[in-house]
């Protein structure tokens, strides 16, 4: 079982800025690429701890927001990109509430009986930021403009009609003139 107070102690000990506030610890981290809905560059975060202190959660509460009147093919555009992106994902995972269009990233981590190390933890911290920055044009086209992100097949598709099209011998690689 794992405590709050065993988590603030390793936020101090790896020196990361946090609050701690209704059962919850509230951290951020700036973001190169990602921005929140007023425009800063900072992904917010939330971590608690379920099922007596054995399972770890972090959260990105409200990283992005669907508009409850978007309309199908915006939805679908967005819900094709999340599935996409947790396809790809191996630890972060993109979570949508359709009620109200929150969109959040989340990490759950089971801790059971074992005990979490500070390694963990700011690994998963810090895992966060970057795939929210690695996400963040996709899932922007998805709300902004209804375009889903493709699928790796999809564009493996596309690369292979591409050369395809090419001019015979435009196909092959240009030598390596590395010696």
């Amino acid at each position: 079982m794992t405590t709050l107070a065993e988590i603030a102690a390793l936020l101090d000990a790896a020196q990361l800025n946090y609050g701690r506030t209704d059962g919850r610890i509230r951290t951020g981290f700036g973001t190169d690429v990602y921005e929140d809905a007023d425009g800063d560059g900072c992904l917010h975060l939330v971590i608690g701890l379920q099922e007596d202190g054995e399972l770890l959660r972090i959260l990105a509460p409200m990283a992005y927001r669907l508009p409850p009147k978007a309309g199908a093919r915006r939805l679908a555009a967005v819900q094709r990109t999340l599935n996409q992106i947790n396809w790809e994902s191996r630890v972060v995972q993109y979570e949508m509430d359709t009620e109200d269009g929150e969109i959040r990233l989340a990490i759950d981590f089971p801790i059971e009986d074992g005990k979490l190390t500070e390694l963990q933890l700011t690994r998963m911290l810090r895992l966060m930021p970057n795939v929210a920055d690695q996400c963040h044009v996709g899932l922007r086209l998805a709300l902004d403009e209804s375009i889903a992100l493709p699928t790796e097949a999809a564009l493996r598709r596309e690369l292979e009609k591409f050369v395809k099209a090419l001019p015979e011998g435009d196909s092959n690689p240009p030598p390596n003139d590395a010696t």
